[in-house]
């Protein structure tokens, strides 16, 4: 499966549900969705980084991105260590707040510059930091099985 675009990751959001079992990790449906979201706020530089953190992203940036990137969403290593900044409590979230919240900062991402400073990797172009987030949304969307008709729909011809 090819990372979905940002109008497939909306659509595959919409049945998630507060019932909706994670088939990896421990996070719950709204901790999920505001993760996502949050990640996208760290993009857009909206979310402060420790300055050894942004160090060492620099230096490995670019290696991670292009190992992590060339593989499939479904392929991306589970339970890897989250930054700090991106870790939910999953007290009183409402899923319907976070996903809106979500959908509205992934809509958002059409009006980035051509090219964006990423606070941790640096200079990136629009298309790479769009697709950095859509993998990291895919991925997640993967763990709760919101991708299940992407992964199975055959190719049109």
């Amino acid at each position: 499966m090819d990372t979905p675009t940002l109008v497939q990751l909306a659509r595959a959001f919409a049945p998630l549900t507060d019932q909706t079992k994670a088939q990896w990790g421990l996070m719950q449906p709204a901790q999920m969705v505001r993760h996502c979201r949050v990640f996208v706020d760290l993009c857009l530089g909206r979310v402060p980084i420790a300055w050894p953190v942004r160090v060492l992203a620099r230096m490995l940036g670019p290696i991670f991105l292009r190992r992590m990137l060339a593989k499939s969403p479904t392929k991306a290593p589970k339970n890897l260590t989250t930054l700090k900044p991106l870790r939910m409590s999953d007290s009183g979230l409402s899923l319907v707040f976070e996903r809106d919240r979500l959908m509205a900062a992934l809509a958002e991402l059409e009006t980035l510059p051509a090219e964006h400073h990423h606070p941790l990797y640096g200079r990136m172009r629009k298309q790479d930091v769009i697709a950095l987030i859509r993998h990291h949304t895919a991925h997640h969307a993967t763990q709760f099985g919101l991708l299940h008709e992407l992964q199975t729909a055959t190719p049109a011809s």
